[in-house]
């Protein structure tokens, strides 16, 4: 199969693109703090909260009910599943213009030209 073929096949696999969610799920135990509560003697309750680190490493927490967990689970699950995918995409999208680059009488892969200057690139945002 060709470069073109497998990234249309990889296209073809992305999940809904509405339903994504990047974070973590955090689970705990904890205590309310009423003195009459089950958990006073040791039976703590579940607290399911998201964590989200967003740029400059602020993190954001929000806490879920139980009814939207199994929901939040999936949502990070097709974050995860773009994200895979998109990596793929992205090889073969590099073997692509290697090719093209070979038949256009590019430079040799790992060997610059001479004189050439390279430079770094800052990450997207």
């Amino acid at each position: 199969m060709n470069l073109l073929d497998r990234r249309q096949r990889l296209l073809a696999k992305l999940p809904p693109l509405d339903e994504v969610l990047r974070g973590s799920l955090v689970e705990r135990s904890v205590r309310c703090g009423k003195p009459s509560c089950r958990c006073a003697s040791g039976e703590l309750h579940g607290a399911v909260s998201l964590s989200v680190t967003h740029r400059g490493g602020r993190t954001e927490q929000i806490s879920l009910p139980h009814e939207l967990v199994v929901s939040v689970r999936k949502g990070i699950a097709v974050y995860w599943q773009w994200w895979k995918i998109l990596e793929q995409i992205s090889a073969i999208n590099r073997d692509l213009l290697r090719q093209q680059r070979a038949r256009r009488g590019g430079v040799e892969d790992g060997k610059a030209r001479r004189g050439a200057k390279s430079r770094k690139r800052r990450a997207p945002p």
